[in-house]
């Protein structure tokens, strides 16, 4: 065994950002070098390394306002797992100054779930985590009674003027601002539409940000699923990419449209919170996740 009884764990940088991608591909996580970039930028970032100095253990924390932080990219490479390392970066995480006083929430895996839950996190929902073709998706609506019309809102391209009241209903949708990192997602997306009332008043919004092969929808914020439905479709008429898009459980219509548009349900994470069982904010108009990393 070539890690240390009591792992210690460091502030991983720009620097270390080829090493953590190792451990994605490692993984086969989907993440790109972009990504990276970013959670190094807007969190932080711990990392232990074996005695011969690989980095072999992550874990991220990221603020939001003042009460609010999500966990994620917690990753122990193959050769190093079962040896005690998810146990001792999420401990890392807790200690850290940015945890405290915050309500911490998460996505769990299958295989990370056990471990949350002794680490004092409930589930509190699920997510359904689809993915389409932006081809099969556009069929599929043609053919189908469901509409995506919309009588009184228009659909647009998002832009930078429009980030206060966007990133503001983001904020109200999740309990807590995001700003620094929305920003820098915003600028990342290659898509980003806003659903907007005959009025100018902005009541919905959704970005397509590149992955692997793949564009990631999300955060979604909409008033109702028809307005939601409206702006995948939005995406799926400019990406030539699979789409995936992350959907919280009690997002009901939603589940029981994507699948009869050609999306297939791949996985159903639970979405944990540590202290508490319910999430702040106005859930009810959060219909996809940013990112899994940052719950």
């Amino acid at each position: 065994m070539d890690r240390p009884e009591a792992p210690s764990f460091d502030d991983l940088t720009l620097d270390d950002a080829p090493e953590i991608y190792n451990l994605i591909e490692s993984l086969a996580w989907t993440h790109v070098v972009k990504d990276l970039e970013i959670m190094l930028e807007v969190g932080v970032f711990l990392g232990a390394r074996d005695a011969k100095g690989n980095l072999v253990a992550t874990g991220a924390l990221f603020p939001y306002g003042k009460d609010l932080a999500s966990i994620g990219m917690i990753m122990v490479s193959p050769e190093s797992q079962k040896q005690g390392y998810g146990r001792a970066v999420m401990d890392a995480l807790h200690n850290h100054e940015i945890a405290q006083g915050r309500t911490l929430c998460l996505v769990a895996t299958e295989e990370g779930e056990p471990l949350y839950k002794k680490c004092g996190y409930a589930v509190a929902g699920r997510i359904r985590k689809f993915f389409g073709s932006s081809d099969q998706f556009l069929k599929e609506i043609l053919v189908s009674e469901l509409s995506t019309g919309l009588n009184d809102t228009n659909l647009r391209t998002m832009f930078e003027c429009d980030l206060d009241k966007v990133i503001a209903m983001d904020a109200q949708a999740i309990g807590a601002n995001r700003r620094r990192l929305f920003e820098k997602r915003y600028a990342q997306a290659d898509y980003a539409v806003v659903a907007e009332t005959q009025k100018g008043e902005i009541v919905g919004f959704l970005m397509a940000t590149p992955q692997r092969g793949q564009h990631h929808l999300g955060s979604m914020v909409a008033p109702d699923s028809k307005t939601a439905l409206a702006m995948i479709r939005y995406m799926a008429e400019r990406s030539d990419k699979e789409l995936r898009i992350d959907v919280p459980e009690r997002q009901e219509d939603l589940h029981k449209q994507l699948p009869l548009l050609g999306f297939k349900l791949i996985a159903n994470p639970p979405a944990m919170i540590r202290h508490q069982n319910v999430f702040p904010g106005c859930r009810e108009r959060y219909w996809s996740l940013m990112s899994q990393a940052y719950a």
